[in-house]
């Protein structure tokens, strides 16, 4: 028996086998309860394939992760682990019998201020985890993603950022067979965990793996001084003006942050592009410079509004309203992350083709916007789609008392859902043929056929090494 047909054989848990999980993660954090069962087992889209959960279990340490996994080992029960859940590429939504490790009780938080790193639980929230910095000045040298209210710094080490994962130097890794594996100079017997690079960068082989490889459950992350900022935005009277000032920008290294907002086919669709953007230097006078700069190299189609998104986004860096629009609609986006060269005709492709889908979308009442963005020398190009539809559940367990209220009992809109299903393919398909990567790769985004013929088999070997029965995150990585 294969081992997708033998997890799948597994109908319930087994009685001795929730025992021995009671008894590893104590009886309250071993979750039968069907509704929370669904909630764990889901992601931000209805996959066809999607199954509930076996059970949820909430490991409280590195060493009973690992005892979790050779428990769930010696019955064959795939292990999916998870953060907050707010994906949309179905790498954490089991499509047969599994085991949810929820990391929420890996929480802890390690500051070393000296020597600028910290160790967190993989479970740590990017918004308690700023808070805890913030009295020592400091900041972790990853971009921090904008859901961080409830995302989690192992899921964004599992799924990825589009702008990379250089700030993690270190990890605590729980293989299939419950080995607990560290890499980075964390790894040596009694060594502090401050540098990424001793030896070959193992930490790097578990970065953006979708939780294939292991179940991450410490992080080190390097920590930076917080800097004087500034921030301005411009307006701009399309997305090619828009992207072109983006792009000078960032081959100056004069932007810490680029966000751009385009309107889409829904109310406004006439309005310009907004550019936002965030800059700091060693000292405030340094700042003004990169001001000064920035202003001197916005061409002469950009016009320079008031800098009130920026300054939103920086005093408030964490926003979330359970990932639906301002009245409740569902929201789905799909992203792809390109080289300066080549997002310029990638943008206009995508263009394209919404336009050539725009009277099905208007049809069915679906309206997109655009949102670029980046903290590096690439572009992040997202459409998102907006459509009136039924939430989820987890829609619904991140909205507020009051939003939930008034957004459930919408009705069902299957045919709405298949048309942004499907342009969001085209979409996705379109910026590949531009160079693009993916982070969250998921079951969704392209790996494995995308690989040329050494990388993959490179990484089916990795795969066969760490996992020999392919218990972790079944069907991850396989597209």
């Amino acid at each position: 028996m294969t081992p997708a047909a033998r997890g799948n054989a597994v109908a319930a848990l087994p009685g001795d086998c929730l025992a021995e999980l009671a008894a590893i993660a104590g009886h309250e954090n071993v979750i039968l309860e069907t509704r929370a069962l669904a909630l764990a087992s889901s992601d931000l889209i209805d996959w066809p394939w999607q199954r509930p959960a076996l059970a949820v279990v909430k490991p409280r340490s590195t060493e009973e992760t690992a005892r979790l996994a050779r428990a769930a080992g010696l019955y064959g029960i795939p292990l999916i682990a998870r953060g907050a859940g707010l994906s949309y590429s179905g790498g954490g939504v089991p499509g047969g019998a599994a085991i949810i490790v929820d990391t929420t009780n890996l929480a802890t938080i390690d500051i070393h201020a000296d020597d600028r790193h910290a160790q967190v639980g993989a479970g740590t929230s990017w918004e308690a985890l700023a808070q805890a910095l913030a009295p020592h000045g400091l900041k972790p040298a990853q971009p921090m993603p904008i859901s961080g209210v409830h995302t989690t710094v192992g899921g964004a080490a599992s799924q990825g950022m589009p702008g990379g994962l250089d700030g993690i130097i270190g990890l605590a890794v729980v293989l299939a067979d419950g080995t607990v594996a560290r890499t980075g100079s964390g790894a040596r017997r009694h060594g502090s965990a401050f540098q990424r690079y001793w030896g070959p960068d193992l930490t790097g082989v578990f970065l953006g793996d979708c939780g294939a490889y292991g179940i991450k459950t410490e992080i080190s992350l390097r920590l930076v001084p917080v800097r004087p900022l500034r921030f301005a935005s411009f307006s701009c009277p399309d997305g090619a003006t828009g992207l072109g000032l983006m792009t000078r920008l960032l081959q100056a290294g004069l932007a810490v942050r680029v966000v751009a907002n385009g309107p889409g086919n829904g109310p406004g669709a006439d309005a310009p592009w907004t550019v936002h953007v965030t800059m700091e230097g060693a000292t405030e006078d340094a700042a003004d410079c990169v001001l000064a700069a920035v202003r001197a190299d916005r061409g002469q189609q950009a016009t320079e509004i008031d800098a009130d998104v920026p300054r939103r986004l920086h005093a408030r860096p964490f926003s979330i309203r359970g990932f639906v629009g301002l009245e409740g609609e569902r929201w789905l986006p799909v992203h792809g992350v390109l080289p300066l060269s080549q997002a310029p005709s990638c943008l206009a492709a995508l263009q394209r083709l919404l336009a050539d889908h725009a009277a099905e979308l208007d049809t069915h009442g679906i309206r997109y916007t655009w949102t670029l963005s980046s903290t590096g020398p690439y572009i992040t190009i997202e459409p998102m789609f907006y459509w009136n539809d039924a939430l989820t559940p987890l829609h619904l367990y991140y909205l507020s008392d009051r939003h939930r209220e008034r957004f459930s009992g919408r009705h069902d809109a299957a045919e709405a859902r298949a048309l942004v299903r499907r342009v969001r393919d085209d979409l996705r398909l379109a910026m590949d043929a531009h160079d693009a990567v993916h982070a969250q790769l998921g079951r969704y985004f392209p790996y494995r056929s995308a690989l040329e013929d050494g990388a993959g088999q490179l990484a089916a070997r990795i795969k066969r090494a760490l996992d020999p029965d392919g218990r972790m995150h079944p069907g991850t990585l396989q597209a």
